[in-house]
Order: C-alpha cells, then sequence, then structure tokens
C-alpha cells in the first residue's frame, strides 16, 4: 500500500473516530513521508508552495505525493493537463521550520491531500505535532 493510500486510511479513522489514538497514528504516518508536495507557484528562482482558501482562510495545500499535487493542480486549472506541472518537495522538518514565515505571510493552516483526504492542521501546531509523533527531534 503506497504511503498515500496509508493516510487516507488513516485520515479516514479519524474522520469517523477522532480519537487521540487515531489523530496519532495519521501524524506519524504524515510526519514519516520522505517529503510533502506541493504545486510550485513564483519565479524559477523564488519557488513558492500555492496557497488555497479553504474553510475562508489562507491554507497550504500540501500533497503526500508528487502526483497528487500535479493531478491537484491540473483538475483545479493552476496548470494544463498536457504540460510539466511544476512541484515543490519538502522534508517534514524543512516545512515545519518554514511555518513560522507562513504564519508571518498570514497563512493559517497546513491541509494534505485536499480534494482527497482534506486533512489539517494550524501550521503554529506543527511543531507540537511533530514533538508528539517523533520525540524531541
Amino acid at each position: 500500500m503506497s504511503e498515500a493510500v496509508v493516510t487516507d486510511v488513516l485520515a479516514e479513522a479519524v474522520r469517523t473516530d477522532p480519537s487521540a489514538a487515531n489523530q496519532e497514528r495519521l501524524w506519524t504516518a504524515t510526519f514519516g513521508l520522505d517529503r510533502w508536495w506541493f504545486v510550485q507557484r513564483g519565479e524559477a528562482d523564488n519557488p513558492q508552495p500555492f496557497v488555497g482558501v479553504h474553510r475562508e482562510q489562507p491554507f497550504l495545500m500540501a500533497f503526500t505525493s508528487a502526483q497528487r499535487a500535479r493531478g491537484f493542480a491540473i483538475e483545479n486549472g493552476l496548470a494544463e493537463a498536457d504540460v510539466e506541472v511544476p512541484v515543490l518537495a519538502l522534508a517534514p522538518q524543512d516545512a515545519v521550520a518554514q511555518a513560522p514565515v507562513w504564519l508571518q505571510q498570514g497563512i493559517a493552516a497546513i491541509t494534505f491531500d485536499h480534494g482527497i483526504s482534506g486533512y489539517f492542521a494550524p501550521l503554529g501546531n506543527l511543531p507540537a505535532i511533530r514533538s508528539h509523533v517523533q520525540g524531541a527531534a
């Protein structure tokens, strides 16, 4: 089972039973991914992740695979289906390190696999979630 499918199953478990144990399993799997994927915006020398509006707030749109990021871009008119869709890949720890900058830019939260599983967390909570599921890394 691919990592993306694993997070889908865990996100559905949280949706049906939002227990601490289910949430811990979901975030452990999310922080266990090698990379978080984002649709790339901006110039090649200053790439930025795509920020969408979800629940009337700016959200980073992260994905559990490059294919899902590309699919989101095409489905939402951010890229043509017949061209290369630029994506960014960040290690989870790099995204956590970047979170304060994104918060200062007014971005409220991060959502994963929007339109598929769509689980999310406030950006300010990422360090605490990571510490909880990985120890004091």
